[in-house]
């Protein structure tokens, strides 16, 4: 046996014996809406804490905001192309909550080009459920968007001539590391 034969053989056993690198996704909820008549679901995910999706609660004034980031599939944390996100503010006045500020961004070609809701009364959001579960904070509800065309969404300009109404719901129960206290 020759030499290289018996090192390219020993190399090859010693690669199967190293165990597989694995990354462990968490998936916390869900954004699902109808687009262009078809219902699609976006998931909300983390990866050993980190996410795009997250919440921040002002103690001082009684709210709390939430960014809702929904991936493509249910193994990226990522993506901006093909992505839904959704952003909204909840007040707590004498034991009621109400939403305030919501908007909608569906991401259909990244950050370079999609459909934005981000003015006020162009989003409509019903909140069902806001309440602390067992290591984070469950938070349900239903959204309307009336969207428009950007071929820049980062600048936030669209146009007014192209409009696609959005429509769904929400599921996501946030993990106490993606809850942000100021």
């Amino acid at each position: 046996m020759s030499r290289s034969f018996f090192r390219k053989t020993a190399f090859a056993l010693a690669i199967s014996f190293t165990p597989a690198l694995c990354v462990a996704q968490d998936v916390f909820g869900t954004l699902t809406a109808t687009i262009d008549g078809a219902e699609r679901t976006w998931f909300l995910t983390s990866d050993n804490g980190q996410s795009q999706s997250h919440g921040l609660t002002i103690s001082v004034a009684n709210m709390q905001s939430f960014n809702l980031w929904g991936q493509p599939t249910e193994d990226t944390i990522a993506e901006t192309k093909d992505s839904l996100l959704l952003g909204f503010g909840v007040m707590t006045v004498g034991g009621n909550t109400i939403p305030l500020n919501a908007s909608l961004t569906y991401l259909a070609d990244g950050w370079a080009s999609g459909w934005l809701a981000n003015e006020e009364e162009q989003t409509v959001l019903t909140l069902t459920t806001l309440e602390e579960v067992e290591g984070g904070l469950l938070v349900e509800g239903r959204f309307a968007s009336t969207t428009h065309y950007s071929d820049n969404l980062v600048s936030s300009q669209v146009d007014p001539s192209q409009a696609k109404q959005i429509d769904g719901h929400f599921s996501a129960t946030l993990p106490e590391a993606l809850l942000k206290d100021q």
